[in-house]
């Protein structure tokens, strides 16, 4: 075929596609060729006299072969006939290109010998057309001839994605899928690529290359030409979602991972095409890493084409009537969706239908389910073998599934299956029980999952007191590395493992085979998951609960359920489909020591949402979680977390929230848009008297929602002592309605308005109700809300007549010295019972906040010009100037314990000015804050001094700042004086040399009392703020 191709017939049809012009420039370019290329030259008398027909032969006598080709195709580009050299490149590619034949080959084996189908290739096709019509289609070139394009192929493990891919890439390579639109097509299954630590693309693609193609490198001169179809990415042994840099070069190798990432997110040949399998997990992990990725989803089968593929399984009709009657009335026929399990349970009953036995599957659980097959499959009494042998050869077969699954590899090579002891006689003899399939030298489970079932029957099948194997972790092991961060295989054989824990599923087997198993495997996962709640207690590890509750709802055992899931007091659960709320809804109920419950729900309750639920059964187990609420006797804290409910879910909610029974004492309910508008909301708030906390953080109240808020509020039986309503878009036409609330609510102590436009209009009303005799309020968060040094003349007022405020945190607002100067004439009156002042400048203001300041400030300027100029002075509006007043504050204040002036340009003249009011007798601060204030080394005298005279300071914050080593030797030598009382200092201390480092380990070493560390006030800070709960 090459030699055809290369005749002078076929290069004459490209010639006399040239037009006269460019013919002849052609001819030009082919004279001066030979010099640049090394060629032996065509006499430029026959070439200059040379017909189209001439010339083909001329090229083919002088450059014979491929040789010519590759002459033309460089004149071609020359004489701008890109279009030729692109027609003829792809012609090279599919017309002698081996590597086509080479996949045909590969995949053709692939699906004769590993695809787990069990019907006819024709019923296949039929069951699938319409998603390969998506396919087909969704690689179109676009109307504005975009041609990279990315295809999620999307559904739940088991519903046939592999399958798909796979023969989509023999459909290619066979030339009935995608014809003229790729020349290349690559499929990376990433569980083969566990084995290799580092690689380039091209050297990840060279492993199928054939030696007589053209070098690899020349497929890529036409990206756009090209698919990568990736699929198992949930069998990468590392995570993809890792954050690592991306790589761009084709030859420079990279951990796999990364030049797999690197693809998805088009580092990588940017104008080549993606087609990925995203499971269920895998979707919720990496499908933002996807550009504008084309979904195409595998829905399963219909019950019809369930129907179809017992026909085409069955090839006797009344077989398949009676096998189709026995799963069609059980819970096992909802599972029949997926293909894989129509296998599973097409090859049990049929190997039943040969024995003559009773037709029956388990469809309790997973577990159970591939319990019934593994017990029709493998019937000691018909495999011939020995007495006795039976057991110790299906361990040798589980010993092979357990390693290879530990080192994420699932295809075997004759040397795997020796060592396990697992002969060739033996390994075909699971391949006549359905257990191993043989491509050639490849030995392969029928399907991963069916590998990991087995992997996890090797701890039920192993000896007592058996030594650790060396390549198979224990089952704590494995149970750990599910419950926090593993590799979905392993994910996988744990829940089959804690199925196997159960006396159900170890009975059936039991029964089935007459072996001695395992007794002990319950308590080891028990003992393993009481130590990892200790651990998670203590914050050293994160527990998923998400594999926690998944493995525990695998047992239906009520009793383990019980004891594993009281383990755990503070618990995180993410539902994004009904199954995920099936699972929590069942395993909450037995966390009796709940105390934390951190929810997010999706779009679950949407009339959109799939899964195998229908509305009323979505809201019953709904019902059946919230019920948690009330039966947790410890329970207090719900933390509800960008929560999507519809009216009848949100009803029930509160309602269970508003329950005597109920011990909530904490609600957080961040980004909610819809709580205003339940009269069932503000019943629970009213109704329990145990909840004292509501943070409804990131909540767009509109002013009516606000007074809605502050009517429940006031009511005689509620309880709310700390209300946290940052960033609500709440207005200084609501504060109207908080002002009120302040006036009339005895429990309210602390009130948090961050990130809010209350701008001065708002402040004067928060101010008025401040002043109030019946005003109880504590502490009051006005950060970020568009303050101006005049709101400081009202909160002044405030100050002094308010009785019981003691804490005022006015960060980020614009208020200059001259708004502090006005603070601190209220902060010296006797009244005024102030003890901690907050003005810390934070860099990340809300535009929201600045375009209201703008309005309010400017008139004549642009809008541009005026966020220009609140930016540019929004990290200096304090300056040394205020620390005069500050200092006066200091001395004659008693009261002030804790004075926060981060990110000011405070300078050493304004920390002069405070170190002097800090030897005073009279100051009692124990706090200051001084990170970010432009501040060097000169100013270490100063703070040394005040550092050995002050006994009431505690705590100081000195990151952020321009310090030496020469600084710091001042510093140390204060802070190891007996005088010193500070305790805390906030330094990075990795920011400095090596020399300095040292002397700060040595100065804590040497006063006990001290803690040298970074960002020393961030907890007390974000609790404050109702960030952490």
């Amino acid at each position: 075929m090459a030699e055809s191709f290369f005749s002078d017939v076929c290069l004459l049809w490209y010639l006399k596609e040239l037009k006269k012009n460019e013919f002849w420039k052609f001819k030009e370019l082919l004279k001066q060729e030979p010099t640049l290329s090394d060629l032996r030259p065509i006499p430029w008398p026959e070439l200059k006299k040379a017909s189209r027909d001439d010339l083909a032969t001329l090229l083919c006598r002088h450059y014979p072969g491929k040789q010519a080709w590759e002459v033309a195709l460089k004149l071609f580009q020359q004489v701008n006939r890109r279009d030729l050299w692109a027609k003829a490149k792809d012609e090279i590619r599919n017309k002698i290109n081996p590597y086509k034949s080479h996949m045909e080959k590969k995949f053709s084996d692939l699906w004769k010998h590993e695809t787990c189908l069990g019907v006819s290739e024709s019923a296949y096709a039929e069951s699938t057309k319409a998603e390969y019509e998506q396919l087909s289609a969704a690689f179109a070139a676009d109307e504005a001839g975009e041609h990279s394009v990315t295809v999620a192929v999307g559904g739940p493990d088991g519903v046939g994605k592999t399958t798909l891919l796979r023969r989509a890439m023999l459909q290619w390579a066979a030339g009935r899928l995608w014809k003229g639109r790729f020349a290349f097509v690559f499929f990376l299954s990433c569980p083969e690529l566990n084995d290799t630590a580092q690689a380039s693309l091209a050297d990840l693609l060279a492993a199928d290359w054939p030696a007589a193609s053209e070098p690899i490198h020349d497929v890529f001169s036409q990206p756009e030409k090209i698919l990568f179809i990736i699929d198992g990415l949930e069998g990468l042994k590392v995570d993809v979602d890792l954050d690592y840099d991306l790589c761009s070069d084709l030859e420079q190798p990279q951990p796999v991972h990364v030049v797999l990432r690197s693809l998805l997110q088009r580092a990588l040949l940017p104008e080549a095409s993606l087609l990925v399998a995203l499971g269920l997990e895998v979707t919720r992990k990496f499908y933002y890493l996807l550009r504008h990725p084309v979904f195409v989803h595998l829905p399963g089968f219909s019950g019809h084409q369930k129907w179809l593929y017992f026909s085409h399984f069955f090839p006797d009709r009344e077989q398949a009537a009676r096998a189709f009657g026995v799963v069609r009335d059980t819970p096992v026929f909802v599972l029949l969706q997926y293909p894989l399990a129509c296998w599973l349970v097409c090859t049990s009953l049929k190997q039943q239908l040969q024995r003559r036995r009773p037709l029956r599957v388990h469809p309790e659980t997973t577990t159970c389910l591939y319990s019934s097959f593994l017990t029709s499959v493998f019937q000691p009494e018909g495999t011939g073998w020995p007495p006795g042998h039976c057991l110790s050869r299906l361990r040798c077969l589980c010993a092979l599934a357990a390693e290879g699954t530990w080192l994420g590899r699932f295809a075997f090579q004759p040397w795997d299956l020796r060592r396990h002891g697992v002969s060739e006689a033996h390994a075909l003899a699971w391949v006549r029980m359905r257990l191993l399939r043989q491509n050639g030298t490849r030995w392969v489970f029928p399907h991963e999952f069916v590998q990991e079932f087995c992997a996890a029957l090797w701890y039920l099948l192993r000896p007592p007191q058996e030594p650790p194997h060396p390549r198979i972790g224990s089952a704590a092991q494995l149970v750990t590395a599910a419950m926090t961060e593993a590799p979905l295989y392993l994910v996988q054989m744990a829940l089959f493992l804690f199925g196997f824990a159960t006396e159900r599923v170890a009975g059936l087997l039991e029964e089935a085979w007459g072996f001695p198993l395992a007794v002990d495997l319950r308590e080891e996962v028990t003992a393993c998951l009481r130590g990892l709640s200790q651990q998670a207690a203590r914050g050293e590890l994160l527990i998923s609960f998400q594999e926690l509750c998944t493995s525990v709802f695998e047992t239906q055992d009520p009793g383990f359920a019980t004891q594993v899931m009281s383990l755990f007091q503070d618990i995180d659960v993410y539902i994004t489909s009904p199954d995920d709320l099936l699972i929590y809804a069942s395993c909450l109920q037995h966390a009796q020591n709940l105390q934390v419950l951190h929810l997010n729900v999706e779009y679950v309750f949407s009339q959109d949402c799939g899964g195998m639920l229908d509305y009323n059964q979505k809201l019953s187990y709904w019902r059946d979680l919230c019920c948690v609420f009330s039966t947790s006797k410890d329970f207090q804290v719900l933390d509800l977390d960008n929560c999507v409910f519809d009216e009848a879910s949100q009803a029930i909610l509160w309602k269970a929230l508003a329950q005597p029974t109920c011990k909530l004492q904490k609600l957080v309910y961040n980004f909610a848009s819809d709580e205003g508008k339940s009269a069932d909301f503000f019943k629970a708030l009213v109704h329990n008297p145990n909840l004292t906390y509501l943070n409804l953080h990131g909540s767009d109240l509109s002013s009516q929602e606000v007074a809605w808020l502050s009517e429940a509020l006031r009511h005689p039986m509620c309880s709310i002592r700390q209300l946290m309503l940052g960033k609500c878009d709440i207005t200084d036409e609501a504060c109207e309605d908080v002002a009120l609330l302040l006036v009339s609510s005895r429990q309210l102590r602390l009130l948090s308005l961050l990130e809010n436009p209350v701008m001065n209009s708002g402040a004067l009303l928060l101010s008025e109700g401040l002043k109030h005799p019946d005003c109880a309020l504590e502490s009051l968060l006005l950060t970020y809300c568009c303050l101006t040094s005049d709101a400081c003349d009202y909160i002044a007022q405030a100050l002094v007549r308010s009785s019981s405020l003691s804490l005022l945190d006015l960060g980020a607002n614009f208020l200059e010295d001259s708004g502090v100067k006005l603070l601190c004439g209220a902060l010296r009156q006797p009244s005024c019972n102030l003890q901690q002042l907050c003005i810390i400048t934070i860099i990340a203001i809300t535009i929201s906040c600045i375009i209201t300041v703008i309005i309010t400030i400017t008139i004549t300027i642009t809008i541009s010009e005026a966020l220009g100029h609140f930016i540019l002075h929004s990290r200096c509006y304090l300056t040394s100037v205020c620390c005069e007043d500050l200092s006066s504050v200091l001395i004659s204040n008693e009261k002030l314990k804790t004075l926060k002036l981060g990110d000011n340009k405070i300078q050493d003249a304004g920390v002069k000015q405070l170190c002097g009011a800090l030897r005073h007798p009279n100051c009692k601060l124990e706090n200051l804050g001084l990170e970010l204030c432009e501040l060097t080394t000169a100013c270490c005298e100063d703070l040394a001094s005040a550092l050995t005279v002050c006994k009431s300071l505690r705590g100081l914050n000195l990151e952020w700042n321009s310090l030496d080593h020469d600084g710091m030797v001042v510093l140390c030598e204060a802070l190891g004086q007996q005088d010193c009382a500070l305790q805390l200092l906030g330094l990075d201390k990795d920011a400095f040399e090596e020399e300095t480092r040292y002397l700060l380990r040595a100065v804590e070493e040497k006063n006990l009392q001290l803690t040298i560390c970074t960002k020393p006030w961030d907890t007390d800070e974000l609790m404050l703020k109702g960030v952490f709960v």
